[in-house]
């Protein structure tokens, strides 16, 4: 069955993205979304039987560092860091809460 987003998919994506287009402008994002996805369904059409995993196409062995524990930031440093925080925790918008609430809630 091929992969298709319905027009009720896309406004979620673009409420959740906080991503705003015009109107005239969906239809052709809905028809391009569809295209990408037709393009990755026929990537799973490839068939990759008896051909070995490409990890990197250089040679990184010498490039990799040994991982050390460094010095850490004191709470004050990431405070001072953050855009706001209180009681010494950094603060978030709460995105699953406002998604509750939102228009695009599925039932």
């Amino acid at each position: 069955m091929p992969m298709k987003t319905t027009k009720e998919e896309l406004e979620a994506l673009l409420y959740q993205t906080r991503i705003k287009i015009e109107e005239n402008q969906k239809d052709e994002m809905l028809k391009r979304l569809n295209k990408d996805l037709e393009f990755i369904e026929e990537l799973f059409t490839v068939n990759v039987d008896n051909i070995e995993p490409l990890y990197n196409v250089i040679d990184f062995d010498k490039a990799l560092r040994e991982d050390v524990p460094g010095d850490t930031l004191d709470n004050e440093t990431i405070m001072s860091l953050c855009r706001s925080g209180e009681y010494g925790y950094i603060v978030v918008p709460a995105v699953p809460a406002a998604l509750e609430n939102s228009e695009h809630k599925k039932s």
